[in-house]
């Protein structure tokens, strides 16, 4: 997926891109990899929210595409591709999250570090201090409350989506995403009062 291809970041989809997909589940045929094309732009928002770099969110995607084409032939319900599409996402990015960990600390092995390493916050003076922050707090969520953040607030999708794609109830959703905001804005909140 190219940088180029990434234009409209609206999350709400046209007529033409989810026919497809809606045709395939009608029919109760398969699903092809074109029909899910339709959702890239979802996909890499997620990547993009679980990664905070947009590099690694396009290399995600693309892995994320590859997967699902490797895994057409054993879609056993067309008519939950797009969850399914979905949750390869998520779980693309979680591997490459334990990857980058696991090559983290061979590295501080290697290198005899004792500390545990952490991306240093942006200076206060920087423009951008409140993304740094942002990003910092995304990551530092409990992985429950992420995934959830990442869907909604990255990813775009609505609730019951979130529901059916991670195989929660609604009310789990609303209430794991409220509490990542309330623990989102503390940390912000704290980090800034710090400073001043």
């Amino acid at each position: 997926m190219r940088a180029a291809e990434i234009v409209d970041l609206n999350p709400a989809m046209t007529d033409a891109q989810q026919r497809p997909v809606a045709q395939a589940e009608s029919s109760g045929g398969t699903v092809s990899l074109e029909a899910l094309f339709a959702f890239k732009e979802t996909v890499f928002r997620i990547c993009l929210g679980h990664s905070r770099d947009y590099a690694e969110a396009e290399d995600l995607s693309q892995e994320v595409y590859l997967r699902a084409y490797r895994g057409l032939p054993d879609l056993r319900e067309p008519s939950r591709a797009r969850e399914w599409l979905f949750r390869i996402a998520r779980n693309a990015c979680l591997d490459r999250q334990k990857r980058n960990r696991n090559r983290g600390l061979l590295l501080r092995r290697l290198a005899h570090e004792s500390a545990v390493l952490e991306d240093p916050l942006p200076d206060a003076d920087a423009p951008d201090e409140r993304i740094g922050l942002l990003k910092t707090a995304v990551r530092r969520l409990p992985k429950k409350m992420r995934d959830v953040f990442v869907f909604r607030e990255y990813g775009g999708l609505a609730y019951e989506e979130i529901a059916v794609t991670l195989g929660l109830k609604k009310g789990t959703v609303m209430s794991r995403l409220n509490r990542a905001r309330r623990r989102i804005a503390a940390a912000i909140k704290e980090k800034t009062d710090d400073r001043h």
